[in-house]
């Protein structure tokens, strides 16, 4: 009988800052770091002299008995859903009708209003990068990521539109390919036509498609269950046609519902970020970089902060690539997984400024000795991933 996570543990997350790892070799990673620990385990480490008052922690040789390893489990399912629909999946006609660019108008809005009040919006996961769940599960030693070898960087982009697709094919691939990466496209398989000529070249050029929703009106994850399953199904033949194994929210708006239910389809999911920040709703995503399984379903975190919520917060072009490459450094650091997502139209990455800013940041990975380009199939594959080794199967721990 699977085992509920108690509600208490949402309620409780307390942050701290490593001070120092002691003899602990696999936290080294995560020295001079700050991060969120649920009360259960803050409260015992307080007890035996670990942690001080002003949250500084000195890891002890052995931890607290009383400490239940499926603490790690709670830090990494705690925000990991956005159950409650937001306003774009509330309107009583699809927010796609809207145009895009009155859209990006209403987000940069959002975004520069709420840009310093991060401590809001954000305290947990924390902005730009939280990886509180990997360190507890080093802490507690489970779900190990990998520090052998070379950190996997996977390229994704979102197809949200013909103008997307365009620049997707006209800038973007070549980049990409220049410096031998290839990347995963998701796009949208219904509410327009499907540009197959486009498709067909993304797929003849070496890179992959995968699912990104239905038809992008955010209605998927809080539908019934019978209208869910339909808008699974109407996807069949896409995923035949293209060999799809992949699936990815369209604004990472995913419920445990939606994702039990994408296991029939689907070989992995990547709609959970490591760090949601602001969108698709305050305090969202799994504080982790590594893949784990959920109802045997594999979830690739979506690892770096994306484009579209860059921009809506005002960063600079310049800043963002410093950010992904920065980000990318400590989740290479911590045994993650580096997943980015950018988009195609001019209003995200499709401009001349942030496609240089994307260079840098492909530049980086590629001359650097520390990363290798991947692909979904290359992480799903790897000898090691397995639910007893690097991989953990939470569903099989708890009811999420």
């Amino acid at each position: 009988m699977t085992q509920k996570i108690p509600t208490r543990f949402f309620l409780d997350m307390v942050p701290i800052h490593l001070r120092n790892a002691g003899q602990h070799e696999r936290l080294a990673w995560a020295e001079g770091k700050c991060f969120c620990v649920p009360g259960e385990l803050a409260g015992p480490l307080r007890r035996q002299g670990a942690l001080d008052a002003r949250g500084n922690l000195t890891i002890p040789a052995e931890l607290p008995e009383e400490v239940d390893q499926e603490i790690a489990d709670v830090v990494l399912l705690a925000a990991a859903f956005t159950e409650n629909p937001p306003l774009s999946s509330r309107l009583p006609f699809s927010y796609q009708r809207v145009p895009p660019r009155l859209r990006a108008l209403a987000a940069t809005c959002l975004g520069r209003l709420h840009a310093h009040r991060q401590a809001q919006w954000a305290k947990f996961p924390g902005w730009p990068l939280d990886l509180s769940a990997d360190f507890v599960a080093d802490l507690l030693n489970v779900r190990p990521g990998s520090r052998t070898g070379r950190t996997p960087v996977i390229l994704t982009h979102d197809l949200d539109s013909p103008e997307g697709v365009r620049n997707i094919l006209k800038y973007f691939l070549q980049l990409e390919e220049k410096r031998g990466a290839r990347s995963v496209n998701f796009m949208v398989p219904h509410g327009r036509p499907l540009d197959h000529g486009a498709l067909g070249e993304i797929t003849a050029r070496g890179h992959s498609l995968g699912i990104h929703g239905h038809d992008h009106s955010n209605l998927t994850p809080f539908a019934s269950p019978e209208q869910k399953h339909r808008r699974l199904v109407d996807a069949r033949e896409t995923i035949r046609q293209y060999g799809i194994l992949g699936y990815r929210a369209p604004s990472l708006l995913r419920t445990k519902a939606l994702l039990s239910a994408l296991a029939e389809w689907y070989r992995y999911d990547s709609s959970i970020p490591t760090s949601g920040g602001l969108f698709p709703v305050p305090n969202n995503g799994c504080a982790s970089a590594r893949p784990f399984f959920l109802d045997g379903l594999a979830e690739i975190p979506l690892s770096l902060p994306r484009d579209g919520s860059l921009r809506f917060l005002g960063h600079s072009p310049g800043r963002i690539a410093a950010m992904l490459i920065d980000c990318s450094e400590q989740i290479s650091a911590s045994g993650g997984v580096v997943m980015a997502l950018t988009h195609g139209e001019e209003r995200f990455s499709g401009n001349p400024a942030m496609l240089n800013a994307y260079e840098l940041f492909l530049d980086h990975i590629a001359c650097s000795d520390r990363f290798v380009f991947s692909t979904p199939e290359e992480i799903l594959s790897a000898p090691m991933r397995r639910v007893d080794d690097a991989w953990l199967d939470v569903s099989q721990k708890n009811n999420y």
